[in-house]
């Protein structure tokens, strides 16, 4: 089978700071240069760049060229002339063209425009890939033998035979790691869903509905994350398809017959320069939802709502002790938590099955219409918590230690004080909390998830047990 022609990534990400660099270096002389240019159209040249660097990091190269174009005609609007700016993108065009989009003549086009305006614009070394020096010297040769630089034909259209929709995959993959994929819409592509099928070596294709995302510049895209399973073999077949509502093919990339080729290779293997700097990408950025936070150095936070049931295993009650004698005490037993508890947490994962989280828990208890009794509790818990692997759906459990005022309460009813008169208490389990949780974790998108768990906590030297209940939601950034 024969794999998609994609960039050959050993050298994308020195190429787009190379020429950052040396339009960043420039750009003193050019403000002094020009010190009569307008300055906001500059600083808005300046950011197009920018962005449309990140579009190529990220190998969205139509979305690159657009950011790219739009500075010039800023620049052009702003009568910027021969401005470092103007320069400086008309060089990141060319290395757009030469690597990305692959299209010689506009490469050729903006490198001459680059030396037209910048006569001494010399490439760094690290733009110094095969395809830009040799473009940049044919540039070069044909400014000398010609005044003018004729604009060529741009009828020439970037996208993929397959259509309007671009899925720009690694060519080598970590084995057993997860791999990142995106897919960007090209033109007026209006697709409800895209979907990417995968086999790992052989057997057949699986699917998998893609989330959707916008854009820097609002534009569609679409994002999924492969479990590791996928990367269990030699190579990795893919290829993907956005829809219309009805199910239609809209636009392709690859087929069954002719899917994209991901070379898989074990962590320490692939010396070559384009397999090695490709993988470490894809592990570095290429994690999502859940299975993205589970890598080690994310940060995730959640907000939850629940509930509790307990066990009673104290007797002193917190506002009417004095009032209640020993005949009109509750028997020790179960007991609830009243309306509920509110858990906001902040965690961070050590590992990719290791986190370590502070969850606070703000208990409040619902007043009685025959008397007043305390109305709430705060806690706060260290939590430990091991995950499962597992992409969409992941289990986990650990410890839990912590304490805070009055640790939780649980409300007792049917207690008769001294007159007779029928009253509600809370009793206290803490200030000191130990337990233990565990819960299951869905992810709804590449950063939110669904969370479901129960807590069993225990209070000393205030003896009390509670089982708390909780749901919510989570966010990893």
């Amino acid at each position: 089978m024969s794999a998609r022609k994609t960039v050959r990534p050993w050298f994308c990400r020195h190429l787009v700071w190379g020429a950052a660099a040396w339009l960043l270096l420039s750009l003193p002389a050019g403000l002094a240069e020009a010190a009569g240019a307008n300055p906001e159209a500059v600083a808005k040249v300046v950011r197009l760049n920018k962005e449309g660097r990140q579009f190529y990091d990220a190998m969205e190269f139509s979305l690159a060229e657009k950011s790219l174009k739009k500075a010039l005609e800023i620049g052009e609007a702003a009568a910027l002339g021969d401005h470092v700016v103007m320069a400086g993108t008309h060089g990141n065009l060319g290395v757009l063209y030469a690597t990305g989009i692959k299209n010689e003549d506009q490469a050729l086009f903006h490198f001459k425009k680059t030396l037209e305006l910048r006569p001494d614009y010399v490439p760094n070394k690290e733009m110094s890939s095969p395809e830009v020096k040799e473009l940049f010297q044919r540039a070069h040769s044909e400014m000398e033998s010609t005044s003018a630089a004729s604009v060529p034909d741009t009828t020439e259209t970037s996208t993929s035979s397959e259509g309007q929709l671009r899925c720009p995959a690694a060519t080598v993959a970590r084995a057993g790691s997860a791999l990142k994929l995106r897919c960007v819409a090209e033109g007026s592509l209006s697709a409800s869903e895209v979907i990417v099928y995968f086999r790992p070596g052989h057997g057949t294709f699986r699917s998998r509905k893609m989330s959707t995302e916008s854009t820097l510049d609002g534009s569609p895209s679409w994002t999924t994350q492969l479990p590791a399973e996928a990367t269990s073999g030699d190579q990795l077949f893919l290829y993907f398809e956005a829809h219309n509502k009805q199910g239609d093919v809209l636009s392709s990339v690859g087929s069954e017959e002719n899917p994209t080729v991901v070379g898989i290779r074990s962590g320490d293997q692939g010396s070559e320069e384009a397999g090695s700097r490709r993988a470490r990408r894809v592990d570095e950025e290429g994690e999502g939802g859940e299975a993205k936070a589970a890598e080690s150095g994310f940060w995730w936070i959640g907000l939850g709502l629940g509930s509790g049931i307990g066990y009673a295993g104290n007797k002193n009650y917190e506002v009417y002790h004095s009032q209640i004698p020993k005949s009109g005490e509750a028997p020790l037993g179960y007991a609830f938590a009243s309306l509920g508890q509110v858990t906001p947490e902040v965690g961070y994962f050590m590992t990719r099955s290791l986190s370590l989280s502070l969850q606070g828990r703000f208990q409040y208890i619902s007043q009685p219409a025959s008397n007043p009794i305390a109305p709430t509790s705060i806690s706060f818990l260290a939590r430990l918590l091991y995950f499962s692997s597992g992409e969409t759906v992941r289990f986990y459990i650990g410890p839990i230690l912590g304490g805070g005022y009055q640790g939780f309460r649980l409300v007792i009813s049917g207690l008769t004080n001294n007159k007779g008169q029928v009253r509600t208490d809370t009793v206290a389990g803490g200030p000191v909390v130990v337990g233990a949780g565990g819960g299951m974790s869905v992810g709804l998108s590449d950063s939110w998830s669904w969370i479901l768990e129960v807590n069993g906590l225990v209070g000393f030297p205030n003896f009390a047990m509670v089982a708390d209940f909780n749901t919510g939601l989570r966010v990893r950034f």
